[in-house]
């Protein structure tokens, strides 16, 4: 064979095989199956840190309430707001000065288990 004929035939033969196309195929394939994996745990531990702030907020938004009330409007109690069981309780110091426990109990979206946290601050009237 002559010299042009050889370089013919290497320029037909360029290309990818099908062996190659099956490897990258395949190896797209994880890397995609690892993407998505990886963005529906982020979506879910955002889900769980929203409720987490939600009950946050409330305790502090529970705190202010007693510290714009009346000394004797400080009491214990509980209630729900938005599927998050709060419950207080108060305990006098001295006269003007109450210590104020803020329990609460969520369920998040990531996960089934009861999370329970619990907030404390001295409220003075």
């Amino acid at each position: 064979m002559s010299a042009p004929t050889r370089r013919l035939r290497r320029v037909v033969r360029r290309g990818f095989t099908l062996v190659e196309l099956m490897v990258a195929v395949v190896l797209i394939s994880v890397g995609l199956t690892g993407v998505i994996a990886t963005s529906s745990a982020i979506s879910r531990m955002m889900g769980g840190s929203v409720r987490e702030a939600t009950a946050a907020s409330l305790a502090a938004s529970r705190f202010e309430t007693f510290r714009a009330s009346q000394c004797a409007a400080i009491t214990s109690g509980s209630a729900t707001t938005r599927g998050i069981t709060e419950t207080w309780t108060s305990t006098k110091i001295n006269a003007h000065t109450y210590d104020v426990l803020d329990s609460l109990s969520y369920v998040p979206i990531s996960r089934r288990a009861t999370v329970k946290q619990a907030y404390r601050s001295y409220v003075k009237c």
